[in-house]
């Protein structure tokens, strides 16, 4: 195993820069209202793999130095001054999934029952997961399209401007004259660096929203489709015709959902959180679970899993005659994960300055045969693990009645038992102080945001994950899901090149 090691990678300053206080840094950088955009471009960041040295009178507490550059445009010149440069040349996209406003109250520390407390800040963002992710996307230079559905009402207005200020294409996103606009409510613990999100769902977009001449329209000269694991129902119906066409899938597995199963079928790349895949199979173990998952995906070509602190790892499936060497997926993860962990310590632990690296990947090579750490034994405690999780989460959904279409269909084993023929990658998060973080709200979506521009680009695996930690970081640098994103412009093209 080896440590991929990409030198000077980061972000570039392409204004002149000056130094901000502390107080500065937590000021607004982003609003929306109505009919105009204020938008303060407020980070650019370079990063090299050792991180940053900068005097003590021109950087901020973390190696970061900002211009406040707020500027008042109509939408059109907005996303002009964005980078948006013909977007006929971009790689169109299409997304299916969540949309929604933010209202995120920051606080010292998460709430006791029955404290009363202040928040340190309040703002209002546009939120969602598909959303937040296209937004993303679009800042790297793809020509996102949203399929979505909102209300009839000021907050639907607002959440769609915002979009098309980023370059996000709303054509397809539906207004409802019969239900509010979804939004959510979600506190910012500052102290623990933690957010705790409330949601309150609007109109759900239906399979009878997509008859044949709109799935034409959202399909025509789409690179890809990307589905958050919500709004399942229909997410099938435009997979299935996504895959008709050739186009490839890409398919969120944040949390158990209804149905989710049968979209999983669909995609040819999977992104999951840190939790799903043991929910979901049942597994004791990380690495069970996610050798138990991808088994039981034979579409899926790869998928990678977000660690949060911890990085990520993506598992490539490979053909059976590639896996020569053996070895227990459990073990060889914690020795990977070690690995760049041990490398990113190293190499970005410089106390005279506050760097923000780009993190390390890791890599097995070649294909290996991964074997699971547990028997055939534990198979039965593995499916009635996965059926709890299930229930679980139905109730926490409000929907305990439905709890079978959250877990394994027509209750099948959750296990898939025998050896699993694959490259394993893992990558650790881009290094960035305690201090420097705002806001954790998004950085899953930042980070799958980036797999999307990835993919577009045919650009390596191991180079895929560096670049999405880095966008992550980035987005955790500011207070809700956008603002802290970051422009194809304002990174370095040895970075964001394929």
């Amino acid at each position: 195993m080896t440590v991929a090691q990409l030198p000077n990678a980061g972000l570039q300053r392409q204004h002149k820069l000056h130094a901000k206080s502390t107080q500065s840094l937590e000021a607004e950088v982003f609003r929306i209202n109505a009919a105009l955009v204020q938008r303060c471009k407020a980070q650019q960041m370079h990063l090299q793999s050792h991180g940053m040295q900068t005097s003590r009178a021109n950087r901020t507490p973390f190696g970061v130095r900002r211009q406040a550059h707020q500027r008042k445009k109509s939408l059109q010149s907005c996303c002009s001054a964005a980078g948006h440069t013909d977007e006929a040349r971009k790689p169109k996209i299409v997304g299916l999934g969540s949309v929604g406003l933010d209202y995120l109250a920051q606080v010292a520390a998460f709430p006791k029952p029955d404290e009363k407390l202040r928040t340190k800040q309040m703002e209002t963002r546009g939120g969602g997961n598909c959303a937040n992710a296209l937004t993303a996307a679009a800042r790297l230079g793809l020509e996102p399209h949203l399929v979505s559905k909102v209300g009839a009402d000021s907050i639907g207005e607002e959440i769609e401007q915002e979009l098309l200020s980023d370059g996000v294409q709303t054509n397809f996103l539906l207004k409802a004259t019969d239900h509010p606009s979804p939004f959510t409510y979600i506190i910012v613990d500052k102290q623990g660096g933690t957010r705790t999100c409330i949601h309150t769902p609007g109109a759900s977009y239906a399979p009878e929203d997509l008859d044949q001449d709109t799935i034409d329209r959202i399909l025509s000269n789409a690179q890809l489709a990307y589905f958050d694991g919500r709004l399942t129902e229909s997410a099938v119906v435009l997979a299935r015709a996504a895959r008709k066409r050739g186009i490839p899938v890409l398919v969120e597995a944040e949390r158990l959902r209804p149905t989710l199963e049968v979209l999983l079928q669909e995609a040819d790349y999977v992104c999951t959180s840190a939790h799903f895949p043991q929910q979901w199979t049942g597994e004791a173990s990380l690495g069970d679970a996610l050798h138990t998952t991808l088994q039981r995906l034979p579409n899926v070509k790869w998928m990678v899993t977000t660690l949060g602190k911890k990085g990520s790892v993506l598992l490539e499936r490979c053909p059976d005659q590639a896996g020569q060497t053996e070895a227990v997926v459990n073990e060889l993860l914690s020795t990977m994960l070690e690995e760049v962990h041990s490398s990113s310590s190293s190499n970005n632990g410089n106390g005279s300055s506050y760097p923000l690296g780009a993190g390390e990947v890791t890599s097995s090579e070649k294909a290996v045969k991964l074997l699971l750490q547990r028997g055939p034994e534990d198979s039965p405690a593995a499916t009635a693990a996965a059926a709890q999780a299930a229930s679980a989460e139905a109730s926490a959904n409000a929907d305990p009645s439905n709890a079978a279409s959250y877990g394994t269909q027509n209750g099948e084993s959750t296990v898939v038992d025998g050896a699993l023929v694959a490259k394993m990658t893992v990558a650790s998060a881009a290094s960035l102080p305690q201090e420097a973080i705002e806001d954790t709200t998004g950085a899953g979506d930042a980070f799958i945001g980036t797999v999307l521009y990835a993919v577009t680009q045919g650009m390596p695996r191991d180079k895929m994950l560096k670049l999405a930690a880095v966008v992550a970081a980035c987005k955790c640098t500011a207070l809700g899901a956008r603002p802290g994103l970051p422009y194809a412009q304002d990174i370095s093209p040895e970075l964001l090149n394929a």
